[in-house]
């Protein structure tokens, strides 16, 4: 009976020594694993530059150059409609409108964005509720030229009408009045580019500018009652007001209603010293009157 204790305690005793020599060579296996990993550097993940907003885009703003950007993308969560780095230019966006709002950081992507040429491009760079009209614009009217889109302008109507005054008959008068000021030119041509920053060779024939729908009808009698011409506007200082004493717009980005009008005798003392009435002394038996 002793014999078979002794036995069972040796066997016990060598098993507990083989379990403990298992147990210390996986634990420095696992410490030799943990120290390689450690000092192996971590493997980044696959990723692609996709093109995104640098800031945020509301909807209806002009994509500028610096307002989007190339970023690494995570190559498992790309979408298929995505810009890939290497197969389009930023400068393919530059010009375009944005359709719906672009958080910053967001991909850009052709259902985002309406270009110039596309359906329904010019009703995305209007403002909710405002209409587009074109007018007829020269040399002199477009002052040379050298408005572009985006620049807010003044619209001046220079016209003639007929004036009768006591004791004469209807004489023609020019006068000039200011239309709607603080008006929104949309396109210049066919042409809502305005990156470029430089006058253009050739002298535009037409402009379009962004109003409201009663603007528009005024705008439309306005051409046909004589000619047309732009004022253009300090975008340096919208608050400021005219020297001919106008009220700024209650709203700085809306067009409003002119309020002075500039009659030819106002300018020329030619015209008014001609018109100054002439007086006439009646007799009408012994009475005398003195008529204008």
């Amino acid at each position: 009976m002793k014999v078979r204790v002794l036995l069972f305690a040796v066997a016990a005793i060598a098993s507990a020594g083989a379990t403990a020599y298992l147990v210390q060579g996986w634990l420095n296996h696992q410490r030799a694993e943990f120290a390689r990993s450690a000092k192996a550097p971590a493997q980044k993940p696959a990723s692609t530059t996709v093109l995104v907003a640098r800031r945020a885009l509301p909807a209806g703003t002009f994509v500028k150059p610096e307002d989007v950007r190339w970023q690494p993308w995570p190559e498992g969560s790309i979408d298929g409609s995505y810009v890939r780095q290497g197969q389009r230019d930023l400068a393919s966006f530059t010009g375009a409108v944005v359709r719906r709002g672009i958080v910053a950081g967001e991909p850009i992507t052709d259902a985002r964005v309406v270009k110039p040429g596309d359906r329904g491009f010019l009703a995305v760079v209007l403002s909710p509720g405002s209409r587009a009209v074109s007018v007829p614009v020269t040399a002199s009217s477009a002052i040379s030229g050298l408005v572009f889109p985006g620049d807010r302008v003044d619209l001046i109507l220079s016209h003639r009408s007929a004036e009768a005054g006591a004791g004469r008959k209807a004489e023609s008068i020019l006068a000039s009045e200011t239309v709607l000021e603080n008006v929104r030119v949309i396109a210049i041509d066919q042409s809502t580019d305005d990156q470029k920053g430089k006058a253009v060779a050739a002298v535009p024939k037409t402009a379009t500018l962004e109003v409201t729908p009663r603007q528009a009808e005024m705008v439309m009698v306005a051409a046909e009652l004589g000619k047309l011409a732009f004022s253009l506007r300090s975008l340096a200082l919208p608050e400021e007001t005219d020297i001919g004493g106008d009220a700024p717009a209650v709203d700085p980005d809306a067009a409003a209603r002119g309020q002075t009008i500039t009659h030819d005798i106002d300018v020329s003392r030619l015209i008014g010293e001609s018109r100054k009435a002439a007086v006439v002394h009646l007799l009408r038996g012994s009475k005398a009157e003195v008529v204008k």
